[in-house]
């Protein structure tokens, strides 16, 4: 509903699919929280009282979807676009918008109705189910390949008047094939890649709704000759979502765990809630959202929270690892049912023996066959058990033998970390006494004695930077200095350093042909012909008789095809020495 609202005061409107409301401050903060899904989304829109006493900017809350279009082959098929004349039929057949097979899931911004025009919104936060995965079937098109789930269009059409014209159907049956639900390597596989698409096109958190494990009003208390039971099916993708959780870092919203603590006694079934559930499940997602800070100012610093998941495990995670704790305490429970079931098969073995004991009687030589026959059986499994006992024995000296290396390495580790302690502490001396010692060679013999001590330092130690940089420090326009560092970085192939000394020493020393003829050296190589002809030409300015900067001059004017002017600059570098080629 649509309210006329003064300045500063917090505005909100409501459509059939989304909602806005904000704040009196921060309003150029705008936060899109998007949701892409079936029957058991709607709960997130219970956030909403929670978000507004924190919220400071403005929010949209918005659903797309409906579950028949929520499984993740079929959002990962928009990204395919399909030719709009090959799904006209589909859409005219069902009585289809056309743009049922668009949403904005892969966008960074949606675009949403506030009452009086359009306003565009960041997705800060996308939130799935995986419910359309574990419930939903697909049928493909058997020609061109692109899915469709037609429940959504069965389940709204009048039984009497579909029996009286099952065109739609036949048509249906003839061009699609069932693919039946989806199996959980799909899902994995599927799930991946939709996770990993949304990452890359948005800047969002993602949160995914896990499915409620048990069936709501189920009577059945004897599961020996079910084979595969559905809630076992829903166990198996929530802990599948958890592993794709640690790999793809997003998180879970955990209403297995909710609605099990809440009341299941209302539901319809596991992915529809009655209304006064939506409130815990609310307070569960805003508490994710809280724990994520989506609802602070760009300018806002963080919080605590954020720094608990700088230093160590987030609140989230603990409870992604009591879920995953809870999931494996629940496959415990049906390996324990199978085992019961196993042991009831057993008695009734054991009855069956029984009433066969009197037939075995009267077969006795047959039965001594098969009673030496166990008996052989007996020894090898005895034998087997002996090996496995000798076996064990050996890996619990393994293990004794590890368990003292691991003791000795953690003792040496100890002595190794104080004998660097002891280094550190040396270290840190010898600098000391290091920078006590230039002190009094400057105070007694001057600057140039200084100097002087690096220049030996360098003639037996030309590659460390370091002792160059602390010259200069002493003497910054020290031609020489700056030359042979030059000279270093260009042997590290540092060549940008080595560029930017040789133009720093220029500053102090403009007509010293040396520098020119290195610098444009290291230009040559980096390729920078017009500055790297610059610095040969003015170093044959200052020094026309250097036959190098001439060979030089003559290589670079013979890779850009100026050909006869590096004939003249070969020919005077020959002229200057006659060996140089």
């Amino acid at each position: 509903m649509e309210k006329n609202i003064e300045i500063n005061v917090p505005s909100e409107y409501m459509d059939s699919n989304h909602i806005i409301f904000g704040s009196d401050s921060h309003q150029e903060n705008k936060i899109g929280i998007y949701i892409m899904g079936g029957c058991d989304l709607p709960s997130v829109f219970s956030c909403v009282p929670l978000i507004k006493p924190i919220l400071k900017g403005t929010c949209c809350i918005l659903k797309e979807g409906q579950i028949e279009k929520s499984r993740s082959d079929l959002l990962l098929q928009n990204l395919e676009n399909y030719p709009q004349d090959l799904l006209a039929p589909v859409l005219e057949k069902f009585y289809l918008p056309g743009n049922f097979f668009e949403n904005q899931l892969f966008s960074p911004n949606f675009l949403v109705s506030n009452g009086s025009g359009f306003e565009e919104f960041t997705k800060k936060v996308v939130i799935l189910s995986i419910a359309p995965d574990v419930a939903r079937v697909v049928y493909q098109h058997r020609e061109h390949g692109f899915l469709i789930d037609p429940s959504g269009w069965w389940n709204n059409q009048r039984i009497d008047l579909m029996l009286r014209d099952l065109s739609s159907a036949n048509w249906f049956r003839k061009h699609f094939v069932s693919l039946g639900r989806i199996t959980i390597e799909k899902f994995i596989e599927n799930f991946t890649q939709l996770v990993e698409k949304i990452q890359q096109t948005t800047n969002a958190h993602i949160l995914v709704f896990n499915t409620l494990t048990i069936e709501p009003g189920n009577i059945t208390h004897n599961y020996q000759f079910v084979k595969r039971s559905e809630s076992l099916r829903r166990r198996e993708f929530n802990l599948a979502l958890i592993e794709l959780s640690r790999k793809l870092n997003f998180c879970i919203v955990d209403i297995d765990k909710v609605l099990k603590q809440t009341s299941t006694k209302n539901m319809v079934d596991f992915a529809h809630f009655p209304v006064e559930l939506y409130q815990p499940i609310g307070q569960e997602v805003f508490g994710i959202l809280e724990e994520l800070e989506i609802f602070n100012t760009p300018s806002q610093p963080l919080g605590n929270s954020s720094r608990q998941r700088i230093l160590g495990m987030t609140t989230w995670q603990e409870q992604q690892a009591q879920t995953l704790l809870e999931s494996l305490q629940a496959q415990l429970d049906q390996k324990t049912q199978e085992l019961e079931a196993q042991q009831i098969e057993n008695i009734q073995a054991k009855a069956e023996i029984d009433r066969y004991k009197e037939r075995l009687q009267q077969v006795q030589e047959k039965n001594q066959i098969q009673i030496e026959q166990l008996q052989t059986e007996l020894r090898q499994t005895q034998a087997q058990l002996q090996q496995s006992q000798e076996e064990l024995v050996k890996y619990r000296s393994d293990l004794q033998y590890t368990q003292s290396e691991l003791k000795q390495l953690r003792s040496k580790l100890q002595q190794t970390q104080i004998e660097f302690d002891q280094s550190q502490f040396e270290l840190q001396t010898s600098q000391t006494e290091f920078a006590h010692f230039k002190s009094y060679l400057k105070q007694t013999q001057g600057v140039e004695g200084l100097m002087s001590y690096y220049r030996s330092h360098i003639v037996y130690n030309p590659d460390d930077i370091e002792v160059y940089h602390q010259a200069l420090d002493v003497k910054p326009d020290d031609a020489q200095i700056n030359l042979q560092l030059g000279n270093a970085l260009v042997r590290q192939n540092r060549f940008d350093d080595a560029i930017a000394t040789y133009q720093t020493a220029l500053q102090f020393h403009p007509d010293n042909f040396e520098i020119y003829l290195e610098l444009g050296k290291v230009l040559e190589k980096e390729q920078k012909w017009d500055d790297a002809i610059a610095s040969f030409q003015r170093a044959i300015e200052l020094n026309p008789d250097n036959s190098w900067s001439h060979k030089h001059l003559g290589d670079i004017l013979a890779e850009r095809g100026q050909l006869n002017e590096a004939s003249v600059s070969y020919r005077r570098a020959l002229q200057l020495q006659p060996t140089l080629f």
